[in-house]
């Protein structure tokens, strides 16, 4: 295998499953490598199944919304990028999202259905240990939890919430501690829920899932504050009800950022300004059914898209210059795919 093989990694709930893929770098195609069963629970994982690496996409963690509610840690082979489960620990509530912080020391979840915050402490063995240092009572139906622009700035939303919650990491301690600004609401009716940083500037999107929205905040460094810079629509103009808008990720040379509307089975493209980070809507593209989750390859030429209710995964040329999507690929996964993840070796 190439020095630069890229992995696919997509998180199947349903089947509690982790299929991965190598793709290839010309074309994007995905090739099946391996197909790891997620232990823990006998259930299937209501809903998602979320992924998070830790330091240096050595370790792949993954967690069951089934109690009771385990998270597993898996090493990834520098070679073949193939999984080997490590261990195995409860979390304190079903958790829709996790996230690695603190340098590789703490996994963070968040709680749609508990509305809480966790924290666990990740051992050398880069395993998490249980019980949690910290658990945080939110406003309802909390859905992600992300580190800012220095690990020590953390943020989470909460849908019912409506608003974009701020801690700083006290990473010794294994504990989120409220900001001074400790939240900054969002438009009414909004809904945020997943969030992504600018991967230079001082800029946070948020993709909002009951209006379909994506939204800019400015960032004040340090303080890790926020400011709304901008609102832009991922649905067209006669669309009605709950978008169910999804996830939301940037390119790599940050040119483009893009954010998936289960409601209407697509995606919705916008070129980023280099300087203020603002949006400029550049179209929107029909994908598998259901997209919740989705990732751009390190190469930032292609996207991959999970359809949830078509078990299917599909592969994306990006176009350089406009951003646009083109169906490459299509392959079938396993049940209820929700979650994807790249790596490149």
């Amino acid at each position: 295998m190439s020095p630069s093989s890229t992995i696919v990694y997509v998180s199947c709930a349903e089947s509690k499953e982790i299929h991965c893929f190598r793709q290839n770098a010309e074309n994007g195609a995905l090739e099946p490598l391996q197909i790891v069963p997620v232990p823990g629970t006998g259930e299937p994982s209501p809903s998602n199944m979320p992924l998070a690496f830790g330091p240096g996409r050595r370790t792949l963690y993954t967690a069951l919304r089934t109690p009771p509610f385990p998270v597993s840690a898996f090493s990834i082979d520098r070679a073949s990028g193939t999984l080997m489960c490590l261990g195995t620990a409860p979390l304190p509530a079903p958790m829709a999202y996790i996230a690695v912080g603190g340098g590789g020391r703490v996994l963070m979840g968040a709680s749609y259905v508990a509305g809480k915050l966790s924290v666990n402490r990740i051992g050398p063995d880069a395993t998490v240990q249980a019980p949690p240092s910290q658990v945080v009572t939110t406003p309802p139906k909390a859905h992600c939890i992300v580190s800012g622009r220095s690990d020590d700035v953390v943020y989470a939303t909460t849908l019912e919430g409506n608003a974009i919650l701020i801690f700083q990491l006290d990473a010794g301690r294994a504990e989120l501690v409220p900001a001074d600004t400790p939240s900054v609401p969002c438009r009414p009716g909004s809904g945020p829920r997943h969030l992504v940083m600018h991967p230079s500037r001082d800029v946070l999107y948020c993709v909002n899932e009951t209006s379909g929205t994506l939204a800019a905040f400015a960032v004040e460094p340090g303080t890790g504050a926020l400011r709304e810079l901008q609102y832009e629509t991922l649905l067209q103009a006669d669309f009605r009800g709950n978008a169910r808008a999804a996830d939301v990720h940037i390119t790599p040379d940050a040119n483009f950022i893009y954010a998936s509307v289960r409601s209407t089975d697509a995606i919705a493209g916008f070129r980023i300004d280099a300087r203020s980070g603002l949006l400029s809507p550049i179209g929107r593209f029909a994908v598998e059914g259901s997209p919740r989750g989705f990732a751009i390859d390190p190469s930032g030429r292609f996207l991959i898209c999970a359809g949830q209710t078509e078990h299917t995964i599909g592969v994306y040329g990006i176009d350089q210059d406009s951003g646009a999507l083109t169906r490459r690929w299509r392959i079938g996964a396993g049940a209820n795919p929700n979650w994807v993840e790249t790596a490149t070796l």
